[in-house]
């Protein structure tokens, strides 16, 4: 008799722990699909405003040649101008690539790692 109250703790005991198991494996997958949704709004969200940013930069950047144009009579001048400025902004950024993807990644990372309380 003693054996089978055993035995049946142990089941019990078994049946608890799968139980237990199979609830710590759904809340993983629910905080994956948290954390991978977050991901995936805040990157078309990124890529939206990137978008809209270098559409209102671009017509800030004919603006200005347009102006700079009329002033030196010259529009050839004045595009010519605007585009050495902007040769010289990307080199920058070029050269400064790393600390850049550096500070990205740390952006996304602290993204990922924060316990949001929403």
């Amino acid at each position: 008799m003693e054996e089978k109250k055993v035995s049946t703790l142990f089941e019990e005991m078994k049946d608890d722990l799968s139980e237990y198991v199979s609830n710590r494996l759904r809340l993983f997958k629910l905080q994956t699909y948290a954390k991978t949704s977050k991901g995936g709004a805040s990157l078309i969200y990124s890529i939206v405003a990137i978008l809209l940013t270098l559409f209102a930069i671009n017509f800030v950047f004919i603006t200005i040649a347009l102006y700079l144009g009329e002033i030196l009579e010259s529009m050839s001048l004045g595009f010519g101008i605007v585009a050495l400025f902007s040769i010289i902004v990307i080199g920058i950024i070029i050269m400064k690539r790393k600390t850049i993807r550096r500070g990205l990644t740390n952006m996304i990372v602290s993204s990922f790692m924060d316990d949001d309380n929403e």
